[in-house]
């Protein structure tokens, strides 16, 4: 019974030297991994600069209506149109005498009123008169006080004075004429700014973002039109007008004092569309798909990035990214890419740090 199984022992062991002999003979099998397909997209290599020009007519800046307070004549206008004042200066006088004679009888008023009260309030201290007399009289006198401050600022309303630093627009009324109160006598505006309104139609409105305007609004001024003034956008109206289908854009305009841009007068307004519209921006525009966020990144501090395509290697490596707003199917990134850089747009979800890739044909 043991030499049966001591050959059968034998016969085991003799098969299996055969078999891994005949294994050995065999060349080894190379496997090979396939590159991973990808698509890619090349951003463009250009300043994208596109202008677009617009008729627009200057407004002044806090172009103010100024007028009395009270009624009477004028007594002379110191001032005349485009005459240039400074805060506080005199523009117009109404006659005072009237003014005068009132303030003065009011005051006369109060000083017999306050002798009253002065005298009643000894009475009361000793007990000779009612606490109800001496308020009643106490009471008076603060009416009399009252009327004669009004007084007094009546006197003065009698003059009017620039309220800021700036320039006489139009003087609508002559010494002697008889004005009422509220009635515009003449107008001032500010000269250090001007501004400028111009039509936008409604398919720029739609595209367009906002704070990105600095450096992108060149003003020209028909009466200087040798000199170009920058822009900055003010405020775009919220409706629409029907006739044009357009909204009112308002530009600020810093004005050097020897140039003396007055309300009228008609203005060119020349826009660089790549910096305040999505559809012609400096800001590259990708499809959604092509941003990834690294594996492994803690979830509260994660980037966004995207594969960039190496063409000499066909190896991709991973590009930090700041993002922008979302426009449809594609998103918007504001920094971290330049121009002539290639962008892996399908397959990106699926790749390493230094992996050679493929590109799809066709």
């Amino acid at each position: 019974m043991q030499t049966t199984l001591n050959i059968k022992a034998y016969r085991a062991l003799c098969c299996m030297l055969i078999v891994s002999s005949l294994t050995a003979c065999q060349p080894a099998v190379d496997i090979q991994t396939q590159p991973t397909l990808v698509q890619t997209y090349t951003l463009p290599v250009s300043d994208n600069q596109v202008m677009r020009e617009f008729n627009g007519v200057a407004r002044a800046q806090d172009l103010t209506q100024l007028s009395f307070r009270l009624e009477g004549r004028i007594a002379q206008i110191p001032v005349s149109k485009g005459q240039t004042v400074k805060q506080g200066d005199v523009l117009a006088v109404l006659e005072k005498r009237d003014y005068q004679i009132a303030l003065d009888d009011r005051k006369a008023r109060l000083d017999v009123a306050q002798k009253q009260a002065d005298r009643i309030k000894q009475l009361v201290d000793k007990k000779l008169m009612a606490q109800s007399e001496y308020d009643q009289i106490n009471a008076q006198y603060l009416v009399a006080k009252a009327q004669a401050k009004q007084a007094e600022l009546n006197l003065l309303y009698t003059v009017l004075r620039a309220p800021f630093d700036g320039m006489v627009s139009d003087v609508f009324l002559e010494s002697f004429e008889n004005v009422q109160p509220g009635k515009p006598v003449l107008s001032i505006q500010k000269v250090g700014q001007i501004e400028v309104d111009i039509q936008l139609p409604d398919m720029l409105i739609a595209v367009s973002h906002r704070g990105k305007e600095e450096g992108s609004l060149k003003v020209k001024f028909d009466a200087f039109d040798d000199i170009t003034f920058n822009g900055r956008l003010l405020e775009v109206s919220t409706e629409k007008d029907p006739k044009t289908s357009t909204y009112i854009a308002t530009i600020a305009v810093d004005l050097d004092p020897a140039y003396k841009v007055l309300e009228g007068m008609p203005a060119k307004v020349s826009i660089n569309l790549s910096k305040v519209t999505y559809t012609y921006n400096r800001e590259f525009l990708l499809p959604i798909n092509a941003v990834v966020m690294k594996d492994g990144d803690n979830l509260a501090k994660q980037e966004s990035g995207v594969w960039l395509y190496d063409k000499t290697t066909k190896t991709v490596h991973y590009q930090t990214v700041r993002l922008g707003v979302i426009v449809g199917d594609q998103i918007e990134v504001v920094d971290g890419l330049q121009d002539g850089q290639t962008i892996v747009t399908v397959g990106a979800s699926r790749l390493l740090e230094g992996q050679q890739v493929e590109l799809v044909k066709g």
